[in-house]
């Protein structure tokens, strides 16, 4: 497409949305806004239903699942056991909002994971529309037996594919015996043949070094080595330059990003309180040496669930031994819930979730509530394993300096004994220093007077009343977190019993008259905006609301409540309550503040003691000793600090609980209703001999690990070498990559599946190997070339006819952006976060922080900040990261050509890369597009694309030098603009 026509083709796509936007907030009429509903119904909420709830609420109510069903307009008012789903109009009685809204006094759905926010708020836009619901039907009943009354036939579900054990197929004989480079290459040819098929001609030597470069390393191959694979002679060419690939740094840079999708990696925990993970960056790059080195792929996942109980030989193995279980701990928390005991099992039910898919390619989770709807894992699987996780130790301590806030497991790495010792003495030291100053001051505090706080305090105008000397009702939590508050500290209402709490602050007045009221409180965010605080006076009682999320007007710290007529003594008080407040209630201190002159206070006449002055003086001389020694102390502290021994290395890693235990079943999910005891151990339909038995002493992960990577699983080899083939080829033998279950999709080439799993077994678990057998067939070497009669006949390519045509991933588009300009950092691992607040992104700042020191570094260095993800990735699909994602969505929307015109880094990058081109003044015009289009789309240029390009380059250097009378400049800026628009192509991001 000419460039011009590219542009207004996308503006007057962009000019459409607009109008279709216009069109769609136009009055309608009663009926349109029925049909509205309906259509609203169909697109926004029943697609929900089906995905999230279905499997467990349709067809006959199950009383294993609060016997109500979904599925129906009849079925989804009525409900279940606690009442009506929904009501339509009444947010408040719908049932099913609160269950979705995860309510902590109700049951949450669904029970892995929240759903987004978005579709929360469509579901209370449904209910409140009169949840229009076009489906008929009506409730069904049945006097059969329900599944979960029924023992699952465990011989009979072996039967299933993915279940039977793993077997050596006979490789099938083909006609075209010509054709096929290895076995891979029969299995598919033999297919192909039994449907009177043959496979597409090859690709051409350019558009295979172009593939093999992205698949391998992701980055594309330079115009100098597309020409010296092109232009080798060697009848190994092609297997060399695998080879060499497969042993450059880059490669696991590619592979391992594949992983971290599954792993959920992230640089923040998300959630609700989105906490820096400063220590991921270590699993990071555990994951890219394990693929650069080819570590075992068994090695791998035991190293992942139980490396901190594996052997080691010396301290580099047992480090990235406890990196490597990062993988458990990776996962977002909800850091703030009060309830420990659920999100201890909520992140046990995470991790048997990430487990089950990542691994075996089994939704697990679907098992936590009731027997698996469709695969055979009965709830006694799910809590077997989680006997195991909740025997790990991933949520430990606290984080913010808050108690109601959770941390996550961290531990140290081994040092070398000479920096262990160092950290130890300077520990030991900085204790001792610390110990001495504390009391000093504690000393000088008490001959100067008290606190500043307690100072002040004494100080202020008026009458003053500490909330130490108020009387409380219901429980207040002490605290002296903000520094800005009176007396010993101030009091808080831990944001609950809300209406059951107060305070009274009753002032001994010296005099009736008029008084104004402070209210003192450290104000914050999160802090109640409405506080009650009723003033009991002459005049009666008032209420005056206090926003306290604001600090106060008055010096920082008081709010003005008014003037009010007292009587002498304690008969007026001021109240403060946390009735209909929502969030935390603070109270410090009232002040009252005479508007009249008091009347004169009697002098009271105290006897001097003969030796006042002596001990006066006395007393000056220890307060300068040690107000001289705590300045000493503090110095001494400082030059510690300063010349401290870097400390310890710390990981995301988990560890054992001092208590292992199996555990319990929970009716219906609810961990507060435990049933039966389930003895820890493995998936039943997965185990072909007899269970290996769980160690007392210990969690039973490393049983686990084993358990995983044994050659006789039928499940683990078959996924991974489903995983592998999926990234060389855009689908895998299997498509539903991370479901091997009975909702999954059927492999297409069972046999193949099954040989490859077996050979990757044989050869020691190496991906590497697995991955250059692949990628020397003749399958893998197709074309991406269409052919009308095979499409006719196999229109998904379910049969492999052809090579499918793939869109880069966005790192890829991002990093080949950068590769081509020159400006591509290779520097490897490292934090990309250190940088970052405790809060990677703060609520109360709503601040986020510069994406990365180096903006050139490869993606997968990037800092994945959940909520924060960088836009030059989501843009293009990049995976949510608290999701397990195996198979990426791929999509094609207008915000991708918009970013490519827009974005400062696209255009920037493209200016680079004119620079670049014009640096050589040896080259004409036609020799740099047809460079150009070597670097950016691994092809020659026709003749009638470099004379279009040299067209629209003089038209645009003409106009732009009436602009600009820099000729230099205008060249530039010509040559920029063609850079971009190859960038923005779709040839560009896609590959043959």
């Amino acid at each position: 497409m000419r460039p011009f026509l590219y542009l207004s083709c996308l503006s007057l796509a962009v000019v459409c949305v607009v109008n279709q936007k216009a069109h769609a907030e136009s009055p309608q009429t009663a009926l349109q806004q029925k049909q509205a509903g309906i259509e609203f119904f169909e697109n926004k909420i029943r697609p929900v239903l089906v995905e999230y709830c279905y499997d467990c609420h349709s067809g006959e109510p199950d009383p294993e699942n609060a016997s109500f069903v979904l599925d129906t307009r009849a079925g989804i008012r009525m409900g279940g056991d606690s009442g009506k789903a929904v009501v339509p109009g009444n947010l408040k009685s719908s049932l099913l909002l609160q269950a979705i809204e995860h309510d902590p006094d109700f049951y949450a759905m669904p029970p892995d994971e929240k759903l987004p926010a978005n579709i929360i708020a469509d579901f209370r836009k449904w209910i409140q529309m009169g949840a229009p619901d076009p489906r008929e039907g009506k409730v069904k009943t049945s006097s059969q037996p329900k599944k979960s009354e029924l023992a699952i036939d465990f011989d009979k579900e072996r039967e299933f594919w993915s279940f039977r054990p793993l077997t050596k197929p006979t490789v099938p004989p083909v006609k075209q015996s010509d054709w096929p480079t290895n076995d891979i290459d029969r299995f598919i040819l033999s297919k192909l043949e039994a449907k009177q098929m043959t496979p597409v001609p090859g690709a051409d030597r350019q558009t295979l070094v172009r593939r093999v470069y992205f698949d391998l390393t992701g980055l594309p191959p330079t115009p100098k080595q597309i020409q010296q694979f092109v232009n080798d002679p060697s009848p190994q060419a092609y297997e060399h330059l695998i080879d060499r690939l497969l042993d450059s740094p880059q490669y696991g840079e590619t592979w391992g990003r594949h992983w971290l999708d599954l792993a959920r990696y992230a640089d923040s925990n998300g959630l609700d309180i989105n906490l820096t993970f400063y220590n991921a960056w270590r699993y990071r790059d555990y994951v890219i040496q394990a693929f650069n080195k080819d570590k075992p792929y068994n090695q791998f996942i035991r190293e992942q669930i139980a490396g901190d109980l594996l052997p080691f030989e010396n301290d580099k193995e047992r480090t990235q031994n406890i990196v490597a279980t990062g993988f458990l701990v990776m996962g977002a928390k909800m850091l703030s819930e009060r309830d420990k005991e659920k999100l201890r099992m909520d992140v046990v039910d995470e991790q048997i979730d990430v487990t089950g898919r990542a691994f075996m390619g089994m939704t697990l989770g679907c098992a936590r509530c009731h027997d698996h709807k469709f695969d055979p894992i009965p709830m006694t699987d799910y809590y077997a394993l989680a006997g195991i996780f909740r025997s790990t130790e991933t949520v430990h301590g606290n984080r913010l300096n808050n108690q109601f806030v959770s941390g996550w497991m961290t531990r140290p790495l081994p040092i070398k004994p000479e920096h262990a010792a160092a950290i130890k003495k300077y520990e030991t030291d900085l204790a001792k220093l610390e110990k001495s100053l504390n009391d000093d001051s504690e000393t000088l505090k008490k001959l100067q007077g008290g606190t500043k706080q307690q100072r002040d305090l004494e100080e202020l105008a008026g009458i003053v009343v500490d909330d130490a000397r108020a009387q409380k009702t219901g429980e207040w939590k002490e605290s002296v977190y903000s520094k800005n508050y009176l007396g010993v500290g101030y009091v808080h209402d831990m944001n609950e019993g809300q209406g059951k709490k107060s305070i009274r602050f009753t002032p001994d007045l010296p005099a009736a008259g008029k008084y104004e009221v402070r209210f003192a409180f450290p104000g914050s965010k999160g802090r109640a905006n409405r506080v009650p605080v009723t003033i009991h006076s002459l005049q009666g009682a008032k209420t005056v609301y206090v926003d306290q999320t604001k600090s106060g007007s008055i010096d920082g710290m008081f709010t003005s409540l008014g003037t009010f007529e007292f009587a002498a003594g304690d008969v007026g008080f001021v109240e403060i309550s946390n009735k209909g407040a929502f969030g935390y209630v603070v109270v410090d201190a009232v002040q009252f503040l005479p508007q009249f002159k008091l009347p004169k206070q009697r002098e009271v006449l105290v006897a001097k003691k003969p030796n006042d002055g002596a001990d006066s003086a006395a007393k000056a001389r220890e307060v300068a000793v040690l107000q001289a020694r705590v300045k000493k102390l503090k110095e001494e502290i400082n030059t510690l600090k300063e010349n401290a021994p870097p400390p310890a290395p710390m990981a995301l890693a988990v560890g054992e609980q001092p208590d292992p235990a199996d555990y319990r079943i929970a009716r219906r999910g609810n961990i507060h209703q435990l049933g039966d005891k389930v003895d820890r151990g493995f998936l039943t339909i997965a185990t072909l001999q007899e269970q290996p038995e769980v160690s007392p002493q210990q969690s039973g992960r490393l049983e686990l690990a084993n358990w995983l990577s044994q050659s006789q699983n039928p499940l683990t080899s078959r996924v991974m070498v489903n995983r592998i083939w999926k990234h060389l080829f855009g689908n895998g033998l299997v498509r539903s990559v991370d479901n091997f279950g009975h909702l999954g999709e059927q492999p297409t080439h069972p046999e193949l599946l099954d040989y490859l799993a077996q050979r990757f077994v044989a050869e020691g678990w190496s991906m590497k190997a697995l991955i250059r057998e692949i990628m020397v067939s003749n399958t893998y070497r197709m074309s991406s070339d269409f052919s009308d009669d095979r499409y006719q006949k196999d229109p998904g390519n379910h049969l492999v006819w052809r090579m499918n045509r793939r869109r880069l991933s966005a790192e890829k588009i991002r990093d080949a952006v950068l590769s081509i300009s020159g400006k591509l950092e290779l520097q490897q691992g490292g934090s990309s976060v250190a940088h970052y607040p405790e809060q990677a992104i703060s609520p109360n700042r709503n601040k986020k922080v510069d994406q990365n020191p180096s903006e050139f570094r490869r993606s997968i260095y990037l800092p994945i900040v959940r909520g924060n993800v960088p836009a030059a990735l989501t843009v293009f699909d990049f995976p949510a990261p608290e999701m397990l994602v195996g198979n990426r969505p791929v999509t094609t929307v207008p915000a991708q050509a918009l970013f490519m015109m827009n974005s400062p880094f696209v255009v920037s990058q493209a200016e680079q890369t004119a620079s670049k081109l014009l640096s050589d003044t040896q080259q004409s015009d036609r020799q740099r597009v047809s460079q150009l289009y070597l670097a950016c789309l691994g092809r020659d240029a026709t003749a009638a694309e470099q004379t279009e390009a040299v067209q629209y380059i003089d038209a645009l250097k003409q106009q732009n030098a009436k602009e600009n009378t820099d000729p230099k400049t205008a060249t530039q800026k010509a040559w920029a603009s063609y850079c971009q628009i190859l960038f923005a192509s779709t040839e560009f991001r896609f590959l043959n």
